[in-house]
């Protein structure tokens, strides 16, 4: 959700980042422990955010996070966005 990983400072605790596990859509709200439902996050996002949505994330940070993914996550934002926008 803040975009730091496990090497970064966490800005609020000035500690090493610690990742969790998070659930997308909050399992009160119908969400499952299902891969597709799950995201690692920063444990100050994860306790602190409690379903509260961040600022969206520019498009440069996603094209990033994008180009970190494995190749199958890679091919599934692609089928994603080819399906939202009709592109063949």
């Amino acid at each position: 959700m803040c975009g730091v990983t496990p090497e970064d400072i966490d800005p609020y605790t000035g500690r090493k980042a610690r990742l969790q596990i998070g659930h997308i859509k909050a399992k009160r709200f119908g969400g499952k422990d299902e891969l597709s439902n799950l995201r690692t996050v920063c444990s100050t996002c994860n306790q602190g955010a409690k379903h509260v949505t961040a600022e969206k994330p520019s498009r440069i940070w996603l094209l990033s996070q994008v180009r970190r993914a494995g190749q199958d996550e890679q091919r599934a934002v692609f089928e994603s966005l080819r399906k939202k926008f009709g592109a063949t």
